[in-house]
């Protein structure tokens, strides 16, 4: 027999009640809702900021209000790191929905640990040097303020929650994987060393992780063959994995979607910079020993992954607010839009001489704002829209900006426009991401338990 994990979210706002046709449907043993994105640990930051109360996602509200009473009532867990900045909080309002639903019995975990926004100095008393991972540079405690620092945590509080009797796990900044990793570890007890089966299971994890891509969405391969129409209702991505770890991937049955080889293929590759160096928590995959069996009705087989010995470090993630930004788009037009583009920058450029505007950026929508310059620029075009994003350390100087802007409304290059939208939207946060990498010694999850 098969040990099932289903997928049902893939990022903060994606669908959660997918879930239920896979639950109510019989289809799955646990299901795993993936909500978190380093721009998504920001947005909750600003969230807890107005609320030390909130700091989790939203999508957990309905999860716990739609989904918990129909998983609990078949015994399916519920794995979820939608707990962002906050689990505790979150594991809190879960438990007060289930009293609320009349379920009783309900074991909630809230895995916690990964947070150390409060610990950086601490950390860097202890020798943790928190040096930038790409260019080696210290970390400049002063540089930026920070939003949010959050370690990525493995699989083994989620297997310790599980192996609890918790009906619903909901982590902080656990690794996408390995959300899915964990039920497999619980059920089969594998061993933390066992490279191979470990592998398989983050690889099975990574194919479900963005939901709807692996069934169609998103994707090239099936552009001609998948029907728009469905793309709003694909059914979301189930796992059937055997005890070696292989597994037959597939879409929840009797919903839309295509699971090909070729979906698999794209969605295998996505966000991955070493296929043969995929670097989890618990385990470096190796994805170029892996095999697919194309076994046709919307069904993959994968075999043959392995790994090696998990990093000595785990990796951090800093949230730098690093100023703000706004943009402003201008359209103009035949005849000589070039010449009127260049008119536009040298307007811009004498409009706002001596504000402290840290970067002003151009690019022409539709035509290398995707692709920068991999293609020449047309030579004549009838039309430019012109996208100016600027940025400046403070909210005031971009406001400033934007009205003395508005002043050249009708001083401007010939039958230039600008859009309405953008005058009036608020400046924008910068949030940067600072890389860098931890000792496993100085982290230690924690669980807590609420029942109900």
């Amino acid at each position: 027999m098969t040990y099932r994990v289903g997928s049902a979210q893939g990022f903060y706002g994606d669908n959660v009640l997918s879930a239920l046709p896979m639950i109510l449907g019989g289809h799955v043993d646990v299901v795993c809702f993936e909500a978190l994105a380093e721009l998504t640990l920001a947005i909750l930051q600003k969230d807890k900021l107005k609320d030390p109360n909130r700091g989790y996602t939203f999508d957990l509200a309905i999860i716990a209000s739609k989904i918990l009473p129909e998983a609990y009532q078949r015994k399916i867990p519920l794995i979820c790191n939608g707990g962002g900045l906050n689990p505790q909080g979150a594991a809190n309002m879960v438990r007060d929905t289930a009293e609320k639903l009349g379920l009783k019995g309900i074991k909630i975990a809230a895995v916690t640990g990964d947070d150390v926004l409060s610990r950086l100095e601490e950390l860097n008393e202890k020798g943790e040097t928190l040096a930038h991972l790409e260019s080696g540079a210290a970390f400049q405690p002063g540089d930026y303020p920070i939003a949010n620092a959050n370690v990525y945590l493995g699989a083994a509080p989620i297997v310790e929650a599980l192996k609890n009797g918790a009906d619903m796990v909901i982590t902080g900044r656990v690794a996408d994987p390995c959300l899915y990793l964990a039920p497999l570890i619980a059920h089969y007890d594998w061993a933390w060393e066992d490279w191979h089966r470990l592998a398989a299971g983050i690889v099975a994890g990574h194919l479900m992780e963005c939901t709807g891509q692996v069934v169609g969405g998103n994707s090239l391969a099936v552009i001609d063959t998948l029907d728009s129409r469905d793309l709003n209702k694909l059914g979301y991505p189930i796992a059937h994995v055997e005890a070696d770890g292989s597994f037959i991937l597939t879409n929840t049955p009797g919903l839309p979607g295509i699971v090909s080889s070729e979906t698999v293929k794209e969605q295998l590759l996505y966000e991955v910079h070493d296929p043969a160096q995929y670097i989890t928590p618990d385990v470096v995959a190796d994805f170029t020993t892996l095999k697919l069996d194309d076994l046709g009705d919307n069904r993959v087989r994968i075999s043959g992954v392995t790994g090696k010995p998990r990093p000595e470090k785990l990796k951090l993630n800093l949230g730098r607010l690093e100023g703000y930004m706004r943009e402003l788009i201008f359209t103009v037009g035949y005849p000589e839009a070039w010449k009127k583009y260049e008119q536009l920058k040298t307007m811009i450029s004498e409009t706002w001489r001596g504000l402290p505007i840290d970067r002003v950026e151009y690019s022409f929508l539709g035509i290398n704002s995707l692709y920068g310059s991999v293609a020449p620029l047309p030579a004549d075009p009838l039309e430019l829209v012109i996208r100016v994003m600027f940025t400046a350390k403070d909210e005031t100087t971009l406001k400033n900006a934007v009205r003395l802007m508005m002043n050249n409304g009708l001083s401007g290059p010939a039958g230039m426009s600008i859009s309405g939208s953008t005058i009036g939207a608020d400046p924008r946060i910068i949030l940067g991401l600072y890389p860098t990498l931890i000792s496993r010694d100085h982290i230690m999850p924690n669980i807590a338990y609420l029942e109900v």
